[in-house]
């Protein structure tokens, strides 16, 4: 075609519905609300987010119901209640054969399959831990994302193994595989992640696997709640112009790059930006 394919629209990329996604989760982020977040970042419908709270608090309810009957609630035995609800009678998996599919990071279709990144299952041990009253904490290790049951001095568990415990050191051995080796470790790895950090590192791994699956509409929807979680970043800024720009939203992308220009003068972040604009308005066919 002469010309080459024609751009995409703003309007086709980003819609009313969109909008009152974003604005939910921004609600929902500012309480640390995990499950309305997640459901937000997916775009489920009303409904279906319905469907999810109220299956979250049954399987919860099981989950307190079980533990008035154990002799003792210390951290393993609260990890074998979870494990025994959440992997052997309800089937929660991580997905090793489709790892890095967008519905692997969307938590509706998480709790539909079963299946999920190590990130998303956590969050369903949370969710249910929360409602039972097992404390459940996020553990943002690099590469891997585990879940710790019953405080500080709690079980390190793998949610996409099963919910697999795991020691100290079994947490470094399996940093060590994931990495090859290559990163030092430190114990610092293990803390817990604050509900916005989880949110945040959903939403990186969404960006990548929108990327990979040539999803325009998708890329941008990430790059903007990105921007939004993080509002006093330029490197998020950024990334939204950047994504506007790949995917061929002129207009938009260079709204974006002078904002931060703007916004955030003497950082490398408005070099970039100031280098990409001219880029943008010199013709050029991509932007670095």
């Amino acid at each position: 075609m002469l010309g080459g394919p024609p751009r995409p629209a703003l309007r086709d990329l980003w819609t009313e519905e969109d909008a009152e996604d974003l604005s939910l989760f921004l609600e929902a982020a500012a309480s640390g609300a995990l499950l309305p977040a997640l459901s937000a970042i997916e775009g489920t419908s009303e409904a279906d987010r319905l469907e999810d709270r109220a299956v979250v608090e049954a399987w919860a309810a099981v989950a307190a119901r079980r533990k008035t009957l154990l002799p003792s609630q210390g951290p393993f035995a609260l990890s074998r209640l979870l494990r025994g609800l959440l992997a052997d009678d309800l089937g929660f998996r991580g997905d090793d054969v489709d790892y890095s599919a967008t519905r692997n990071c969307c938590i509706h279709q998480v709790l539909s399959r079963r299946r999920g990144m190590p990130i998303l299952l956590s969050c369903v041990w949370m969710e249910v831990g929360r409602r039972a009253g097992v404390p459940v904490e996020g553990i943002g290790m690099p590469r891997h994302f585990l879940a710790r049951v019953g405080g500080p001095d709690g079980v390190f568990v793998d949610p996409f193994a099963g919910g697999q415990e795991l020691s100290r050191e079994g947490c470094r051995r399996l940093f060590d595989r994931m990495s090859g080796a290559k990163e030092r470790w430190s114990d610092a790895l293990l803390k817990p992640s604050a509900p916005d950090e989880i949110l945040e590192r959903v939403l990186n791994n969404l960006a990548a696997t929108t990327r990979e699956e040539q999803d325009a509409a998708g890329s941008y929807r990430v790059a903007t709640f990105l921007a939004a979680l993080r509002p006093f970043s330029p490197e998020r800024r950024l990334q939204k112009a950047m994504t506007a720009a790949v995917i061929g939203v002129t207009d938009e992308a260079a709204a974006g790059f002078a904002d931060v220009i703007d916004s955030f003068p003497d950082t490398p972040e408005a070099e970039h930006a100031a280098r990409s604009l001219d880029s943008l308005t010199s013709g050029a066919t991509t932007v670095n």
